[in-house]
């Protein structure tokens, strides 16, 4: 617990040795040092806008473990913005022990917008392999087929319906990446917003029939298309892979 003349971590400049070495003992290694300074914060800018990167990488990890272990006995589709959904990944985080080094007593919501935050740091400091071994530590248990599926592909996957969610939750992560990166100063709010201009079907659409994919097909059946390609490009070569291809139907304009 910090004394009461210290400043709160989001008045803080640096991280110290003894709250990186906290954080790390539960997350592992954590290279980025703007996603550090989010999980140790839980009330800052950066905090939000790495939840809100950290929710769409979730997603990714989730579905593709639901795609490349469908014999798990409890997998079981997380709705983010369901309130018992929250409550039930604020009790695993708390179980597991994350956030001790907060400040003060977070509510469960706020829990599991950490849980959220601390996936996008595992994934921006060690990718794919990072972000599933602390989904299998606090969220879901995530065994090694998955870890290979998504770092390096599993070529027997049949596309069908989980294929194709999780070439939608590429799709989303891809646009969500983008505007994180193009719009550095723009809230949670701000980025799901510019990131709904670009991940949606009539916008990919668009692009999809610019690259020669569904000419006359409506939105809908296009976009289904495009999430059968990507699902594809994770299948012969892991999610970046996938994600390369999903890149190029959520461009980013800047206005």
């Amino acid at each position: 617990m910090t004394l009461p003349d210290t400043p709160p971590p989001y008045l803080r400049a640096a991280v110290t040795a003894a709250e990186r070495a906290q954080i790390e003992a539960m997350l592992g290694p954590i290279t980025d040092d703007v996603a550090l300074h989010a999980v140790r914060d839980g009330r800052g800018g950066q905090f939000q806008r790495m939840e809100f990167l950290g929710d769409s990488v979730l997603d990714v990890v989730l579905v593709v473990h639901e795609w490349a272990e469908p014999e798990c006995p409890t997998c079981v589709k997380r709705e983010a913005t369901a309130a018992a959904s929250d409550v039930q990944l604020a009790a695993a985080a708390r179980s597991a022990g994350l956030g001790a080094w907060l400040e003060w007593r977070a509510s469960d919501e706020r829990i599991a917008d950490l849980v959220e935050t601390c996936v996008a740091a595992c994934w921006l400091s060690g990718r794919w392999a990072h972000a599933a071994r602390f989904t299998a530590q606090v969220v879901h248990p995530v065994a090694d087929e998955t870890v290979r599926a998504l770092t390096i592909g599993a070529v027997g996957l049949e596309p069908g319906r989980v294929g194709r969610r999780a070439g939608s939750a590429l799709l989303e992560l891809a646009a969500g990446d983008a505007v994180v990166h193009a719009f550095p100063d723009a809230d949670e709010g701000e980025l799901s917003t510019r990131r709904a201009t670009i991940h949606r079907a009539t916008a990919i659409a668009v692009i999809a029939k610019e690259r020669g994919l569904g000419h006359r097909g409506d939105p809908d059946l296009v976009l289904s298309a495009v999430e059968d390609q990507v699902a594809a490009a994770l299948a012969a070569g892991g999610a970046d892979v996938a994600l390369l291809v999903a890149q190029h139907f959520v461009p980013v304009r800047h206005r």
